[in-house]
């Protein structure tokens, strides 16, 4: 649900090439950012908003997990700065970011053990 938020939310853009790899880091920043882009175009509905909300958090929650003492108002900055640079395509960073967020919210969709829902079958009265 979180991705096709996350999509339905990214503007339509032109194809181009896919940027260099990143570090863990900077992918991270950069999903950051992009969140923000998609949260300024526009008018977004309450569960989008919440979608762009709950990933910002997710990312900036994943920066700081991996290294307590980070700048994150330089480390965003910088990763504005790159992908203005690089003329990041939003759409498919959005996918990337939105990609991640979805594996986790299924993950977590489920308590722990519990299988996977089977097909329904019918019960005899």
């Amino acid at each position: 649900m979180i991705l096709s938020l996350l999509l339905a939310a990214a503007l339509p853009q032109a194809a181009a090439p896919a940027p260099a790899r990143l570090s863990p880091e900077a992918a991270d920043a950069r999903c950051v950012v992009v969140l923000g882009f998609i949260n300024t175009q526009g008018k977004l509905t309450p569960e989008r908003a919440e979608a762009v909300k709950n990933g910002t958090i997710y990312y900036l929650g994943k920066l700081r997990g991996r290294n307590p003492a980070v700048n994150l108002p330089a480390t965003l900055d910088a990763a504005a700065k790159l992908a203005t640079a690089q003329k990041v395509n939003v759409g498919p960073e959005a996918q990337r970011c939105g990609s991640e967020l979805a594996q986790l919210s299924a993950a977590t969709a489920r308590p722990a053990g519990t299988p996977a829902p089977a097909a329904a079958t019918p019960r005899k009265p």
